[in-house]
């Protein structure tokens, strides 16, 4: 049977089409602002009865204790080898991202920037684990969706020359799928619970894991309501994300005995704000003046979620500025005399210094070390005792004479056990094994 169908409607019917599709693809950038406040714009002040700021007392700076354990377990993130033992000749230090696609296309923008940059550690190995279109439920449930992470996030991990047990780093930007019902405050407690279940998770898939920097979705005022994920982009709906963060940090930090991140019996990873990324679409904020332009920042088809290259690149310079001066995150993301045997010219150099110009002695030793190095061009050396956990338990600074130094180390009160000898001079390390046997 043919069908004989007047050439006018067809072009009629393509118009249509076209213009339907069209229609579709477009962002609501008339919905430029939300009129809510950000939690760094609202602070002591409050929304439906719950006070703002990013920690608790409506403030946005970490609380003293809270901010202190997290630069002590800062300093424990070292050079380990594949298998989770320090090693500070050849180890790394994996950073990763966790999330969805918004999160993923962001931190690709911040990986091109920190890999560039000659004053980010040059240990860390830095990883983009993001998967598109799966959220919190997904991660958690590891018995169903166990694929998630053998499928997914570990082959993700070793493309970047690094195991699960060097991963010692998270940023994590994710919301639930199926909490997306928008009564408050019980919708973010569901977010914040989902939250608080994916902590033990990743213990087990990165049992070296030591802190995980969270932040919440940006403006969603733009999102488009033909879209899949319209119901948890749409605000309120990426404000309150906002809101669960909040509320799980807060939890740590008022000792939930489900997020301790201290041992034995550690359940979580130490826990903080990272970048905070919302502001009322083009209503900047106060505190950072961050805003979110809905021509320049998002694709035109991005659903109102996906960002423009500007978007990202603008949204990956804020997670760099972030972990590049925050001074928690500074001590481990940035080149430090720590990190300088991880540099790839002493890497390159080590075994020149190491056999003709270094002596430590006697090996094993039971009250002091001694250190001798000759031909030395630079006036300071710098000596550090390291124990297998990577903690610094002696140090000293000498001064070259006529290019030669001698030192004693006393070791008579440390435990029995290997130690690590690193000693810097010249802008070059050598590392030796040393055993304490009393």
């Amino acid at each position: 049977m043919k069908f004989n169908i007047p050439i006018k409607y067809i072009f009629t019917g393509l118009l249509l089409f076209c213009l339907h599709n069209a229609a579709t693809a477009q962002l609501q950038c008339d919905n430029d602002t939300s009129y809510l406040r950000s939690l760094i714009d609202l602070k002591t002040g409050y929304y439906l009865d719950f006070q703002g700021g990013l920690y608790p007392a409506g403030s946005n700076e970490i609380p003293y204790s809270h901010k202190a354990a997290g630069m002590n377990i800062s300093r424990s993130v070292l050079p380990l080898n594949a298998v989770g033992n320090l090693d500070l000749l050849d180890g790394k230090a994996g950073f990763i991202c966790l999330g969805a696609s918004t999160a993923g296309n962001a931190f690709n923008h911040f990986k091109t920037k920190a890999e560039a940059d000659p004053t980010v550690n040059p240990c860390l190995r830095i990883a983009n684990c993001a998967v598109g279109a799966k959220g919190l439920e997904i991660m958690i449930d590891t018995v169903v969706n166990n694929w998630y992470w053998d499928d997914e996030i570990m082959p993700d991990v070793e493309a970047a020359g690094i195991t699960r047990y060097q991963v010692q780093v998270v940023w994590l930007m994710v919301t639930s799928r199926v909490d997306s019902i928008l009564t408050w405050p019980y919708q973010p407690f569901a977010v914040t619970d989902k939250y608080e279940q994916l902590m033990p998770v990743l213990l087990a898939k990165f049992p070296n894991l030591k802190e995980v920097f969270l932040s919440g979705f940006n403006y969603g005022g733009y999102a488009d309501p033909t879209k899949e994920f319209y119901e948890m982009i749409k605000e309120p709906s990426s404000y309150w994300n906002n809101w669960s963060v909040k509320f799980l940090i807060e939890n740590q930090i008022e000792g939930d005995p489900d997020l301790k991140f201290t041992s034995p019996d550690r359940k979580s990873p130490w826990l903080s704000w990272g970048p905070h990324l919302w502001a009322d679409g083009m209503r900047a904020n106060t505190t950072d003046g961050l805003r979110w332009n809905c021509a320049v920042d998002y694709k035109p088809d991005g659903g109102g979620y996906h960002m423009s290259n500007e978007g990202k690149d603008k949204e990956g310079k804020i997670i760099f500025d972030f972990f590049k001066n925050s001074p928690i995150a500074a001590d481990w993301f940035n080149y430090g005399a720590r990190w300088v045997s991880c540099d790839p010219e002493m890497r390159s150099n080590q075994t020149e210094i190491i056999p003709n110009r270094l002596s430590v002695y006697p090996n094993p030793a039971n009250q002091n070390i001694m250190v001798e190095m000759d031909d030395i061009e630079s006036e300071t050396v710098h000596i550090q005792l390291i124990n297998t956990i990577g903690t610094v338990v002696a140090t000293q600074v000498e001064t070259a004479i006529n290019n030669y130094v001698y030192a004693s180390i006393n070791v008579d009160q440390l435990p029995n056990g290997v130690y690590l000898m690193l000693v810097t001079a010249d802008d070059k390390t050598a590392v030796n094994k040393v055993l304490i046997c009393h």
